[in-house]
C-alpha cells in the first residue's frame, strides 16, 4: 500500500476534501461567510511582497484549512479531534486508573446480585461446571442475566484477592 503524501490542508484524501466541501455547502449562510472570510484573509496575509509567490497557499488550500479550523473534522463539532495513536498511548495509564476508580466508586447492581449468590458460583464451579453453564443457570433459573465472561472476570478477581490475603501473615 502506497504511503499518502501530507496534504497542505490537513485533509489527506480526495474523499475527505469532498466531504469537507459538501459540509460547507450544508452550513448556514452566516457560517459560510465566516469561513470564506477566514480563507481569503489567510490568502491575503501570506501573500506579501517580501515572500515568494510559491509560499502563499492557493485559495483552495486556504479554504480547506479554514473549514478544518471551523470544526469540520472534530467530534460532533465540539472542537476536539479524535486522538491519534500517540495521544492514545500517552493516556493509557489515565484510562486504567479511571476504570479502577469506576469499579471502586459505584458497584453495579448486577455485581451485587451475583455476589449475593457467590457461594453458589463457587460450589458449581467446584463441581466442574464451566462458566457458560453457570451463566445459563443464572439466566434461566434465577433470572439474573450474567455473561460467562463476566463470571470468569469476577472469579479471577476474587481468587486473586483470596490468594493475596492468604499470603499475608
Amino acid at each position: 500500500m502506497a504511503k499518502l503524501a501530507a496534504h497542505p490542508s490537513g485533509l489527506h484524501t480526495a474523499k475527505e476534501r469532498e466531504r469537507a466541501l459538501r459540509w460547507l455547502a450544508g452550513l448556514a449562510e452566516v457560517d459560510r461567510e465566516r469561513i470564506l472570510a477566514d480563507a481569503f484573509a489567510a490568502c491575503a496575509a501570506t501573500t506579501s511582497h517580501s515572500e515568494p509567490a510559491a509560499a502563499a497557499p492557493t485559495p483552495y488550500f486556504a479554504l480547506l484549512a479554514a473549514i478544518r479550523h471551523f470544526g469540520f473534522d472534530t467530534l460532533r463539532r465540539r472542537g476536539y479531534r479524535a486522538a491519534g495513536p500517540e495521544q492514545f498511548a500517552a493516556f493509557e495509564r489515565v484510562r486504567e486508573s479511571r476504570a479502577k476508580n469506576l469499579v471502586r466508586e459505584r458497584p453495579s447492581p448486577l455485581r451485587a446480585k451475583v455476589l449475593l449468590r457467590w457461594a453458589m458460583v463457587k460450589e458449581l464451579h467446584g463441581q466442574g461446571l464451566g462458566f457458560r453453564l453457570i451463566s445459563r443457570y443464572f439466566s434461566q433459573q434465577l433470572r439474573i442475566p450474567v455473561s460467562p465472561s463476566y463470571l470468569r472476570k469476577m472469579w479471577q478477581a476474587y481468587n486473586q484477592d483470596a490468594a493475596n490475603s492468604q499470603d499475608m501473615p
